[in-house]
């Protein structure tokens, strides 16, 4: 009986300690599946471009990351829509690549990345 109260208490914690513990490992992206893959994949507490990357439909983000646009640039290609809705979790967006400039223009009273095409509606 003992050795069973043991047993339990070692899976429990176990299975606690889990279940708190913080995802550590990063993920380096080139392509919008390798991002989209890596969003969704628990393990990362880094999402880091290696590439700049175009993405089509909205990126949807569960979990609590950091995505490290490392000095490229994640640009909606879509006329309409946006790039990433937080619907639970909490995203941080850095840039730890602070060689690469990007150049921003005022287009209707909006500060837009020289990468981004304005389409006209």
């Amino acid at each position: 009986m003992l050795t069973l109260c043991m047993v339990l208490c070692i899976v429990s914690t176990s299975v606690f300690a889990k279940d708190n513990m913080a995802a550590s490992g990063t993920a380096e992206v080139s392509t919008a599946a390798e991002l989209v893959s890596a969003i969704r994949e628990a393990s990362y507490g880094t999402v880091k471009l290696t590439s700049d990357i175009t993405i089509y439909t909205t990126l949807v983000v569960n979990r609590t990351f950091t995505l490290d646009l490392n000095g490229y640039v994640l640009k909606y290609g879509s006329s309409a829509g946006h790039v990433i809705t937080v619907s639970s979790g909490i995203l941080t967006i850095e840039n730890s690549n602070y060689t690469k400039s990007h150049n921003f223009q005022k287009k209707y009273n909006l500060y837009v990345n020289d990468f981004f095409e304005f389409c006209s509606v």
